[in-house]
């Protein structure tokens, strides 16, 4: 009995053996790299395709039903204006299409857009933003206010979060006028929003600031779309004067 026990586990061994060459030789065959390959890749794209179903499902998808809500009703509205201004009626009312009537409201519509509509729109995104990242009271060290772009009196200021400055904790600012931050400016009883005022409070020398900023402030952002902080408020300390002990803390 015990020499056929020994036997079995002997056949056990000699077949767990086969199995493992075999597994070793298929891993190095070509085939089998390319069967391990085909199925890491198949398990990648479905990961893959599960994590943008998500993203469709929970952020994409409900806010586009949002934010498409109004445009029925916009389209509606403006299919109304479109026929009382584009016909006319003759002496016996019926109603026909005028060419120069349609021309003139297309171009008047495109104008509304253009000067209105479209900087709604910004305004609208601006303060979405504002009530998303708005960061009142925030204590920087601020330095090396410019001016970037004169034409659109836009200005840059740079600075850090703590000392010493490093590029991890380095900020950097835009300092622009806008409707939404003209808004802002007014609203909190600080008269018109004037960047050059802004940009004038921040020493020469770095300086301790407490600040009104709202935007995104992700590096990627900012260096790949341009999409900078908005600074809209400073108050500023040279170091200089407060290690003297000759100027308050803001």
């Amino acid at each position: 009995m015990s020499n056929l026990r020994d036997e079995v586990d002997a056949l056990k061994k000699k077949l767990e053996r086969g199995a493992k060459e075999s597994a070793k030789a298929n891993a190095r065959s070509w085939t089998g790299r390319t069967q391990h390959d085909l199925t890491a890749f198949h398990k990648f794209v479905f990961q893959f395709m599960a994590a943008c179903h998500w993203i469709w499902q929970k952020i994409v998808r409900p806010v586009s039903r949002f934010l498409w809500k109004p445009v029925p009703w916009l389209w509606h509205g403006y299919r109304v204006l479109w026929d009382k201004a584009v016909y006319y009626e003759d002496e016996h009312q019926n109603r026909l299409f005028s060419k120069t009537r349609a021309g003139v409201f297309l171009a008047a519509s495109a104008a509304f857009a253009w000067y209105l509509a479209l900087p709604l729109l910004i305004m609208l995104f601006d303060t979405t933003v504002y009530l998303a990242t708005v960061k009142r009271g925030e204590v920087v060290y601020l330095t090396n206010s410019q001016e970037i772009l004169p034409g659109e009196n836009e200005h840059s200021v740079q600075g850090c979060h703590a000392l010493p400055c490093t590029d991890a904790n380095s900020v950097y600012y835009r300092i622009r006028a806008s409707n939404f931050n003209e808004a802002w400016s007014i609203l909190h009883g600080r008269g018109l929003f004037y960047p050059d005022y802004v940009a004038a409070s921040v020493p020469v020398s770095i300086s301790k600031c407490s600040i009104t900023s709202y935007g995104w402030r992700v590096k990627l952002l900012m260096r790949g779309f341009d999409l900078y902080p908005d600074l809209l408020e400073t108050e500023c300390a040279p170091l200089q004067k407060l290690e003297s002990g000759g100027a308050t803390e803001p």
